[in-house]
């Protein structure tokens, strides 16, 4: 719960992954975009394993933790989180290896899980350094895959004009965007008293506002898929902070979540990929370390997998209530967060805020349109 201005203005994918592919692939783009390489370079299926690899160092972690028990109700958000992110990578992996949408399904599905844990994991107020080293890594991994192999990256390439039936998903996506608008400025009357979800809202106000703003362009079109990622991990996330009262209200919230899965399902089964693409090597710029430092071996990969997939993380209704009351009164909501230390977030998620390389206002000034009206 701590650090979430910090937390939600830095937009993860739509921030980090975008200015990636902008540094690595446009040769116009501006110092502040550029980046170093490392000299390191890898591929999907290294990149992959070194997602699963980064996970099970957090998990081994975390279990080592007593502060992290997965039976307090507070921390059982975060290791939710967990076991989707272990359960997609599976889904990742046997796609990748079969080559088939299932690889591009579990990396996206990876991508909005890895969101969700960074808001939960504010829940469990821990500082574990291990656990929130190895997450990062784990977010590194998931962003250069989702922006350098998927089908995604591949129509960017290919560069051109939006097809007639990219433009009209491009308008469904505009359209749920105000009615997603419309709902936020029922729920904002609601969440007064909760700060947390108050910045919440304004973060998925403010990322409706930047979609509608966007021009009919490849590049802001991919960027917006990019960003439902982001929209849906919030979504879910913040879904332990709403308290009983109104918690039927955010349920709206998760069905257009919903609609979005559905529209990214019917785009990625209709576009082909070029299968090759999964065995080039990509730049690792800095500030995108994916290497764990500890040594964890092939058996503890599959053990700690093991573990987040077939533990029951459930809750009970009144462990819903405790967890969104305790949230409510935490003095540390408000504190200055720019220098804490229990966040999964980086500073190479700072760079830039504009979601598409060539057009489209960076979502900061609404003017006071919430689109819904």
């Amino acid at each position: 719960m701590k650090n979430l201005v910090r937390l939600l203005l830095c937009l993860s994918l739509s921030v980090f992954a975008i200015a990636r592919a902008v540094s690595s692939k446009t040769a116009t783009a501006t110092p502040t975009t550029q980046k170093k390489t490392t000299g390191q370079k890898a591929d999907a299926k290294t990149l992959l394993h070194d997602a699963k690899k980064a996970t099970a160092a957090m998990i081994k972690n975390a279990r080592a933790d007593k502060a992290l028990d997965p039976k307090k109700p507070k921390n059982k958000p975060f290791w939710k989180s967990v076991h989707l992110v272990v359960k997609n990578l599976k889904t990742a992996e046997t796609g990748l290896a079969a080559k088939s949408n299932d690889f591009f399904k579990g990396i996206a599905d990876a991508r909005e899980a890895e969101e969700q844990l960074k808001v939960d994991w504010q829940l469990t107020d821990s500082k574990n350094k291990k656990v929130i080293e190895n997450g990062k890594k784990l977010g590194h991994a998931l962003a250069i895959l989702r922006t350098d192999f998927s089908k995604e990256a591949e129509r960017k390439k290919k560069g051109g004009d939006l097809t007639e039936k990219e433009k009209a998903q491009f308008e469904k996506i505009k359209a749920q965007q105000k009615d997603l608008l419309a709902k936020i400025k029922k729920l904002e009357g609601e969440a007064k008293k909760d700060k947390a979800l108050e910045k919440g809202l304004a973060e998925l106000k403010k990322q409706a506002n930047h979609i509608l703003k966007e021009p009919a362009t490849v590049d802001a079109y991919i960027a917006t898929l990019y960003l439902l990622d982001v929209q849906i991990g919030l979504i879910r996330g913040y879904e332990y902070y709403v308290d009983k009262d109104w918690r039927t209200d955010w349920v709206v919230l998760e069905k257009i979540e919903n609609t979005y899965e559905t529209n990214y399902s019917e785009w990625e089964t209709s576009v082909s990929y070029n299968w090759t693409e999964v065995n080039t090597s990509v730049d690792i710029y800095e500030g995108e370390d994916v290497d764990v430092s500890e040594d964890v071996s092939e058996e503890e990969i599959n053990s700690e997998d093991s573990y987040a997939e077939n533990e029951s993380f459930d809750m009970s209704e009144a462990e819903e209530d405790e967890v969104a009351a305790d949230e409510d009164t935490d003095a540390e909501v408000d504190s200055d967060d720019t220098a804490d230390e229990d966040s999964m977030e980086d500073a190479s998620d700072d760079e830039g805020e504009d979601m598409s390389d060539d057009g489209g206002d960076d979502g900061g000034d609404d003017s006071g349109d919430d689109g819904g009206d």
